[in-house]
């Protein structure tokens, strides 16, 4: 690196890209996320996880537990 030259800042870039999703939730499912996510982080110590993070893993977990179901009762 040179004299003039300064590091970038901030998070390095993705290789992929993510869109943002807004959606609107009851207050009780949020509430059953934000308890998720604080059981996580009570068996994962150290780990920062966000209630996004935690959505992202209830997506895919629900995601794949329902094509597993559609692959099932397509036999």
């Amino acid at each position: 690196m040179g004299l003039l030259e300064t590091p970038k800042r901030g998070r390095p870039k993705k290789d992929t890209t993510m869109d943002t999703l807004a959606v609107r939730l009851p207050d009780d499912l949020v509430g059953q996320i934000d308890a998720y996510v604080a059981r996580l982080q009570d068996d994962l110590p150290g780990l920062n996880i966000t209630r996004a993070d935690a959505i992202r893993q209830l997506l895919v977990s629900g995601l794949k537990a329902e094509n597993g179901r559609w692959e099932k009762t397509s036999e």
